[in-house]
């Protein structure tokens, strides 16, 4: 089946776990049902206990909520572009050979780099328990990273173990 990503405006007044169960349910073509989204893999990605077949990723950033389905593992990460000191940042949380990239190619390419970082933890699983500098996403993965094109001011990131043909939908 074909990865589906669906969006929308996100004031946190709906709660996530309902935006997932209505994008599930427009990913499998039925409606919405009663299921557990509490269950954890060992490394403490959640998934839904009642749809093994079903992958998902959450992420939501600058009033949008987004989520990755499909049939495979997958991480997506949404990111509003950073202003701030950049630079800083990269030195603290990064990967040596990702400052020595973003020295190379320019600090604006941050969120995007931030964006391949977290989608690729949630991807695994490991989520940020284990920091942001013990991997390079500039050196290789084990997985394959696909930049979505999203709004202006946004660089979003999904992670899976093949290239993925990916449908952006609103939710």
């Amino acid at each position: 089946m074909k990865t589906k990503i669906y969006y929308c405006k996100w004031d946190r007044a709906v709660a996530s776990h309902e935006l997932l169960r209505q994008a599930v349910s427009r990913y499998l073509g039925r409606e919405p049902e009663a299921f557990t989204v509490c269950q954890r893999k060992e490394h403490g990605k959640p998934f839904v206990k009642e749809l093994p077949e079903v992958h998902f990723s959450i992420s939501h950033s600058g009033g949008f909520w987004v989520c990755a389905l499909s049939d495979t593992e997958v991480g997506l990460d949404l990111q509003i572009c950073y202003q701030g000191d950049s630079e800083k940042l990269a030195h603290r949380f990064f990967h040596p050979s990702e400052v020595a990239w973003l020295e190379e190619h320019g600090f604006k390419e941050f969120s995007w780099m931030w964006a391949c970082k977290e989608s690729y933890v949630k991807y695994t699983g490991v989520g940020l328990r284990e920091g942001l500098d013990g991997f390079s996403v500039v050196n290789g993965l084990q997985a394959v990273q696909k930049e979505i094109p999203f709004r202006d001011g946004f660089r979003m990131v999904l992670t899976g173990e093949r290239d993925m043909e990916v449908e952006l939908k609103m939710l």
